[in-house]
């Protein structure tokens, strides 16, 4: 919160000093442009997936090595979350999922399965309500923490790896995520956009036009904030995104394996 406050400061001061060095004529001008340039960086610190303003993220894989992270999001689910494991186990492909702690707690056995079947677990806050982007540093603190808490009382270790709603990272997030211990935050280089209503055709060409080593795809096995609730175009497209990378040779790993 303190480095938003930072840069609103900044652009008045700048502001402030244009008001007395520049023509009338332009002083309108110049200070528009310094306040929408001010609005676009805070834009683009929340909401780019590779913005490292209010915390530090991991939005590729580092190295050169024939690899991607497969994600998922906002499971586990009852119906989906096991189909999704089936076509990942016919690949031989493992993935990191980013489930919710509410659900954990209602289906801790696949959670057990994920990771018995070499998976990564990661957490994705405990409700995944709108209100995590705008409550106080001490509620995201607590959503944060509460489904670590879940995933950790069902598995034989700590998860370490989460991800926030949206992957938006606001001033009130960046407050709290500087309390948050043993954690790394990941983003996404590719989004394929599953959560709303779409087709698997749309899915595949969104995530295969930007495949490449390193990637981090982001999917969906369950269902999110005003998201839609069919996973069948994301189950169809991810059978045809596992042959994809056979072909071009590319390893999908989770996310502990590659994280350090």
């Amino acid at each position: 919160m303190l480095r938003a406050f930072a840069v609103k400061a900044v652009a008045a001061m700048v502001a402030f000093a244009a008001m007395w060095v520049l023509p009338p004529t332009v002083e309108l001008v110049a200070i528009g442009v310094i306040i929408a340039g001010t609005i676009a960086f805070l834009a683009y610190s929340v909401v780019h997936p590779s913005s490292q303003f209010f915390a530090p993220v991991i939005d590729r894989l580092a190295g050169k090595d024939p690899v991607i992270a497969l994600t998922f999001d906002d499971g586990p689910d009852p119906i989906y979350t096991p189909r999704v494991l089936d076509v990942l186990n016919k690949h031989r492909a493992r993935a990191t999922f980013f489930v919710l702690g509410a659900r954990a707690e209602r289906y801790p056995e696949l959670i057990r399965r994920m990771q018995a079947e070499g998976h990564t677990v990661g957490t994705h806050t405990q409700h995944h309500t709108l209100w995590f982007h705008f409550a106080s540093p001490a509620y995201v603190y607590r959503e944060i923490e509460d489904a670590v808490a879940v995933v950790e009382a069902i598995l034989p270790e700590r998860p370490k790896l989460f991800r926030p709603p949206q992957g938006l990272r606001t001033p009130f997030f960046g407050s709290a995520w500087r309390h948050i211990k043993g954690q790394r935050c990941v983003t996404w280089t590719i989004r394929g956009l599953d959560s709303r209503p779409t087709t698997a055709d749309a899915i595949f060409s969104r995530v295969v036009k930007r495949l490449a080593p390193g990637a981090i795809v982001t999917l969906h096995d369950g269902t999110g904030l005003l998201g839609g609730a069919d996973r069948e175009p994301t189950l169809a497209a991810l059978s045809k995104i596992l042959s994809e990378c056979e072909t071009r040779g590319l390893r999908c790993v989770g996310l502990s394996e590659v994280a350090g």
